[in-house]
């Protein structure tokens, strides 16, 4: 008996929490305002810390995984940015009062897979962002500079090019050449520091 009340409340847990798994998410415009990179963390969402995935790495293979057999699968994404993260602003503008009130930002986002095509949504200012692409790709590599603080990494991008590189988009990100920029978004990133 105490064995099924355990499975029964396990259940109902998983079903109120915030990110969870692919049937339990609730939905992006009830989260709180004031919802924590801790209670993302504890609800199950694949979070990234200042640009690196710090939970849920296996959970997102598996949504690539799933995604890549042709199967629909769902996960909620975490991103949490601080001053304190080097690479995002020059140490002197961290005094800014604009940048204090902003910091520290937690973005909640959903990716979703129907078996075709992939939907991304988010809410920024009240309003839903939806954004569709029809690939996600998988990138490895050793760091592009040997002054990187990483050794290599791994990216998930979303694009609508199944044939486009890494080194592409980066080069269209930094670009002054019209027509350059490729439509992509970065969703989920791996550093690996030794």
């Amino acid at each position: 008996m105490k064995k099924h009340i355990a499975i029964i409340l396990s259940v109902l847990l998983l079903s109120i929490t915030g990110c969870g798994q692919s049937g339990s998410l609730q939905p992006l415009d009830e989260i709180p305002k004031d919802y924590s990179l801790e209670q993302a963390k504890k609800d199950g969402c694949i979070t990234h810390e200042d640009g690196d995935v710090t939970q849920g790495k296996e959970r997102f293979q598996e949504f690539y995984d799933t995604a890549q057999s042709g199967k629909a699968d769902k996960v909620r994404l975490a991103y949490y940015y601080s001053s304190e993260d080097p690479s995002g602003y020059a140490p002197e503008a961290c005094e800014a009062e604009a940048l204090k009130a902003d910091d520290p930002s937690l973005y909640i986002l959903d990716l979703s897979f129907d078996g075709e095509q992939y939907t991304i949504r988010w809410y920024s200012d009240g309003e839903e962002i939806i954004r569709n692409y029809s690939c996600l790709m998988k990138y490895e590599g050793p760091a592009e500079s040997p002054d990187a603080a990483y050794q290599s990494y791994t990216r998930y991008v979303l694009t609508n090019d199944d044939a486009v590189t890494w080194q592409e988009l980066a080069w269209g990100m930094v670009s002054s050449q019209l027509g350059d920029y490729i439509d992509h978004m970065s969703v989920c990133t791996d550093f690996v520091y030794e």
